[in-house]
């Protein structure tokens, strides 16, 4: 996947980063003064894009042919259905590509599916493009939140009940089974199920028939089940809060969802394609991200994953001008000091076009700074300690700044 983002300046020289399908328009409009490529500077001035920048065919764009932006606002199943790959749905990182070839290889089967993963990580979207790439698709996906429906009320809702079966029962209403029928059901959340309920669940899986409460006759259905959780199943079937036969008959085939933090090569697609998004839905016109900004971005640990970035994003182009700066994204999420991951770090140098010789010393500066910190806490936090075992005087270690050389140096020279 070619690099989401260029590094840009605008007449004034403020530099930012830019989306590559911004690339035209942003000539069109003549606000920015240069951009950078891999081979380096492009300056406008000199070239006749400056004056007739419509025409622009540079190689920018052939981003624009494998990812079309106009399609991002739009729902899953008009996406799929205009022939948008699930790559630019999901992401294109490594972990993106292994969701969405299992995701291929088994919409086309009956295959029940137990989808794994944290709280904001896509499972819902992932059921969604199961049933859009599935036989069933046209036929109705219901989803069911298990554990916002109350214990007293999850049977009734999904199966259904008759008319007068019990006190306030004014009239027959179908089970959310019934609606599904010919289609997908998908249960979310299914570890907050009583064991009760997952006893009835468990029968259905079995002979495929409901009957609904009060009713005297079985109607037999043609569903398929995709289930949802953020818990540990085999943790809760060890503990016995799970039954381990439903467990084993809801997951013929199981969909691991990994966290942001695990997918670092999608961080900055992700994170350009919910600017695009906000920015049709909101009607603004963000440019772009700020070097700080993108420090932020793949410093933090987004704890509440895509659906966390999704949010910071939308109230970051609500409150950006021109560019998103780091200050816009500190507004929905608390700002934490985290040691980035390499992975993390190399993602960040790519996406701003860093030189294999700029590359090698971020690696070699955040080593240094690793090296010094697991020095630093296997001493006991002692300075002097950490000089000796390092080989380096105190002068040294003061100015690698990786460390709070100044509040505690009297403790410790007490030692």
């Amino acid at each position: 996947m070619d690099r989401m983002l260029l590094h840009a300046e605008d007449k004034k020289g403020k530099s930012f980063f830019v989306p590559k399908f911004y690339i035209e328009s942003l000539l069109r409009e003549r606000k920015i003064q240069r951009f950078r490529r891999a081979n380096g500077w492009v300056d406008l001035k000199a070239q006749n894009r400056a004056q007739n920048p419509i025409g622009y065919s540079g190689p920018e764009r052939r981003l624009s042919r494998r990812v079309d932006w106009n399609l991002f606002g739009l729902p899953v199943e008009e996406q799929l259905r205009r022939e948008c790959s699930l790559e630019t749905i999901l992401g294109y990182g490594e972990a993106a590509r292994e969701i969405a070839l299992k995701l291929r290889n088994v919409a086309r089967t009956n295959l029940s599916v137990l989808i794994q993963g944290k709280t904001g990580t896509g499972k819902g979207l992932a059921a969604l493009i199961l049933h859009e790439l599935s036989p069933r698709k046209g036929k109705p996906f219901i989803r069911v939140d298990c554990g916002a429906i109350p214990p007293t009320l999850i049977e009734s809702e999904l199966f259904g009940y008759e008319k007068g079966s019990f006190t306030g029962a004014f009239r027959s209403k179908p089970g959310r089974f019934q609606m599904a029928n010919g289609g997908t059901i998908f249960l979310d959340e299914i570890a907050n199920l009583s064991m009760e309920m997952q006893t009835r669940l468990l029968g259905f899986l079995e002979e495929r028939v409901v009957s609904s409460i009060g009713g005297v006759t079985s109607v037999k259905l043609d569903v398929r089940i995709v289930s949802a959780t953020n818990a540990d199943l085999v943790e809760q079937v060890r503990k016995y809060q799970f039954r381990e036969d439903l467990y084993y008959r809801l997951n013929e085939f199981e969909i691991y969802m990994p966290s942001l933090k695990e997918r670092p090569d999608d961080l900055f697609f992700l994170a350009t394609k919910f600017l695009t998004m906000a920015n049709k839905e909101l009607g603004k016109e963000v440019a772009g991200f700020s070097e700080e900004a993108l420090d932020f971005i793949s410093q933090y640990e987004w704890p509440g994953n895509i659906r966390e970035l999704k949010n910071c994003m939308k109230r970051a182009v609500l409150l950006a001008q021109d560019v998103i700066e780091k200050e816009h994204l500190l507004g929905s999420v608390r700002e934490v000091q985290t040691s980035p991951s390499l992975d993390a770090c190399l993602e960040n140098a790519f996406a701003k076009g860093r030189s294999l010789h700029e590359i090698v010393d971020m690696i070699g500066r955040l080593a240094e700074e690793k090296v010094i910190s697991r020095v630093y806490e296997q001493s006991c936090r002692n300075k002097r300690k950490t000089c000796e075992i390092l080989g380096i005087d105190y002068s040294t270690l003061f100015r690698k700044r990786c460390l709070p050389l100044a509040s505690d140096q009297a403790q410790e020279d007490s030692r």
